[in-house]
């Protein structure tokens, strides 16, 4: 359900509702993700199920995800493609 307040660009974040704070991110998010993708470039992000240890990250290009592990000093592992 939409109310008026969700739209009100003035409303702080913090006073926002996890639906409201998510349907006022989607747009920007989705933006930025088919950016990166038309420049042939990945989004990095965590998910719980998918990634079960903290330098496990998700590289989601256009086409595939691709489950990787990240070292201390920046080396990138590949670990799954799915």
């Amino acid at each position: 359900m939409r109310t008026t307040e969700t739209k009100d660009p003035r409303k702080s974040v913090f006073d926002m509702s996890a639906d409201e704070l998510r349907e006022r991110i989607l747009p920007t998010a989705e933006r930025v993700k088919k950016e990166a993708w038309d420049k042939g470039m990945y989004v990095t992000y965590s998910d719980a199920k998918l990634c079960p240890g903290p330098d496990l990250y998700i590289h989601e290009y256009r086409d595939r995800k691709e489950l990787v592990r990240v070292s201390e000093n920046g080396e990138v592992e590949l670990i799954k493609i799915f």
